[in-house]
């Protein structure tokens, strides 16, 4: 990835942010970055307790908090490399309590554990989903079965800038971890939304051949601007027409067996997209694999 300078995981003692852990110091070790942990105790429960034990216990926050550091120094045991890591626990709502100690480290890159709430093995968490939509930092959700380094990065691109610092991302990382990188652009084509009875340009073959031509000229010269490294690597460019309410780009991940995605957070947005944009929900909520979020610059 491009230079990190600071990189905070978010923690609950769960083996989903166990491999967060790992790939956290993992790509610490490649930027020679600082990791920080940060455990958020949520604020409801703290307050519950109180309530509870107020005349048996004076002290239940910081109770809690030792507790938490406790059991910090146990976890932090089974990760190769986490017994340095310091921890920072806070008692707040989850997500407001870890994108603020993202914040309060500067961090670059936020990663965290993929636990989904819907089926298994589909989709990611409402917390990590949240720190996604609210943070201001990259965020990286490691699935739990991701063992180490990547091996098949799918780059979604949408000729937007944002998505060419998720290519530049996806580039990098496949370099540093010798992963196979496909470049892909999802598109709908505008004759989808044309409902005239008589043959439009949609249904000439002829056309539909010239229309990709010309897609994957400019996909192929999206990529040549980050220079050699993209051609180094001879990446798969892939081109899908949209025309349904799946994400195309979850598909195409799970066809080539992909284990990471890459994609901005947002692209060529209308104001219903301000705040995360359609396709990237759409791939937090049916991810079979890690997926890293690119904000805008």
């Amino acid at each position: 990835m491009s230079l990190i300078s600071s990189i905070v995981v978010g923690v609950d003692f769960t083996p989903s942010c166990a491999s967060a852990l790992r790939e956290a110091l993992r790509i610490a070790q490649w930027n020679r970055a600082p990791v920080r942990a940060v455990h958020v105790i949520d604020t409801i429960v703290a307050a519950e307790l109180g309530d509870a034990l107020s005349s048996l216990q004076t002290n239940v926050r910081d109770t809690l908090a030792a507790d938490a550091r406790a059991a910090w120094q146990t976890f932090a045991a089974t990760v190769p490399g986490a017994d340095t890591v310091a921890i920072d626990v806070r008692i707040d709502q989850r997500v407001r309590g870890i994108l603020a100690a993202a914040a309060d480290a500067k961090a670059d890159l936020l990663v965290l554990g993929a636990f989904g709430d819907r089926r298994p093995d589909v989709g990611l968490g409402s917390v990590a989903t949240n720190c996604v939509r609210h943070g201001s930092s990259r965020v990286l959700i490691v699935r739990d079965n991701q063992p180490g380094a990547f091996r098949r990065i799918v780059a979604a691109v949408d000729f937007s800038p944002t998505s060419l610092r998720a290519l530049d991302q996806a580039a990098r990382i496949a370099t540093q971890d010798s992963a196979e990188l496909h470049v892909l652009h999802a598109f709908r084509a505008p004759w989808h939304d044309l409902h005239y009875r008589a043959p439009t340009l949609g249904t000439d073959p002829a056309f539909q051949t010239q229309y990709r031509a010309g897609l994957e000229r400019r996909l192929h010269a999206f990529a040549a601007e980050l220079g050699r490294e993209t051609g180094f690597l001879k990446p798969t460019f892939a081109l899908i027409d949209d025309a349904g309410h799946r994400s195309a780009i979850v598909d195409y991940a799970t066809r080539v067996d992909a284990d990471l995605v890459v994609l901005g957070t947002r692209g060529r947005s209308n104001l219903r997209d301000i705040l995360l944009g359609s396709t990237a929900e759409k791939v937090l909520r049916d991810s079979p694999c890690s997926v890293l979020a690119i904000r805008p610059e």
